[in-house]
């Protein structure tokens, strides 16, 4: 086992994409784990044979039992129930809450970090998080890394430039209710504020948040695929090579903005060791309202309240 390597905790589409692209990028050794147990040993076999002909040669492996994730220095969660139709958010996280608890019962205790694709991803992030009593920093979701992506998509289309070269940054919940922090956007260095008119700003997030909940039924529906595989990757890169980049990522929030035991997206400083520097921004008016809320609806269902 290679000093930084990944678990993946559930192998279907987005585990298998996952972990093929963590091996054809030669960034870590990958670890496997499913309740389908052929389904993980085969996938770590065709993944090995895939080698031949490649330049990479990370191990490829499995595991019978979850606990054998600990070996890992970060597990992806990406098992986990869809979305029926007409579910609620909270229907969904009854469902996928047992998941967090199979991974306490046999990781606490664990030096791992973790981080979390199974949706609804802020309830799933901070369930996590309690059940292994760990602190914010080792728990992150990739809901916030995903938002963003589509915010630099629509940026990058609005403005007729590539999104490789634009940083953009959200704050909030993994819907309609997340806050773009323009304040945060920049395209190479430049703040965007300085190329774009408010118009075109207003025109993006008024798209963003008419259209989030329809984005967010396909991921939980598993018709969105990409999108999510890339947001993994973004994060467990920045963890396991230790890039120490700024990214918007669902994390557990600790009186951020006067707000505890939730988890929604802030941008923090990304590295071997997790979310290690929060960069909480200040909000205020329409944007402040929308995260206390979102806190509050959040923290109801994590009671076991109605989504």
């Amino acid at each position: 086992m290679s000093e930084q390597s990944v678990g993946v905790l559930g192998v279907g589409r987005l585990g298998s994409d996952v972990a093929f692209t963590l091996a054809e990028r030669d960034l870590c050794d990958i670890v496997l784990y499913d309740t389908d147990r052929e389904r993980a040993e085969y996938l770590a076999s065709d993944l090995t044979d895939t080698s031949f002909g490649h330049v990479y040669n990370r191990r490829v492996s499995w595991v019978d039992d979850i606990s054998g994730l600990a070996q890992c220095s970060v597990v992806l969660i990406a098992a986990g129930a869809r979305r029926e139709p007409d579910a609620t958010t909270g229907e969904l996280f009854d469902q996928n809450r047992r998941i967090a608890r199979e991974v306490a019962d046999a990781l606490v205790g664990s030096s791992t970090l973790f981080v979390v694709a199974t949706e609804p991803v802020d309830l799933m992030t901070a369930e996590l998080a309690r059940l292994l009593r760990l602190p914010p920093s080792r728990v992150m979701g990739i809901g916030g890394v995903v938002d963003s992506l589509r915010v630099r998509s629509s940026l990058g289309e609005a403005l007729s430039i590539g999104p490789d070269y634009i940083r953009a940054h959200v704050v909030g919940p993994h819907s309609s209710q997340a806050v773009i922090v323009w304040d945060y956007a920049s395209i190479n260095g430049v703040p965007v504020r300085s190329i774009a008119t408010a118009a075109d700003l207003e025109a993006i997030e008024t798209t963003f948040r008419s259209e989030s909940d329809a984005r967010l039924a396909q991921m939980n529906e598993s018709f969105s695929r990409y999108t999510p595989a890339l947001a993994c990757l973004e994060l467990l890169r920045s963890i396991v090579k230790d890039d120490r980049r700024v990214l918007s990522v669902t994390m557990p929030w600790v009186n951020v903005l006067g707000i505890s035991g939730v988890a929604m997206a802030m941008p923090a400083v990304i590295g071997r060791f997790g979310a290690e520097r929060p960069v909480p921004p200040d909000l205020d008016g329409d944007a402040r309202a929308r995260i206390d809320q979102s806190a509050t609806r959040l923290a109801a269902m994590m009671e076991g309240g109605v989504a």
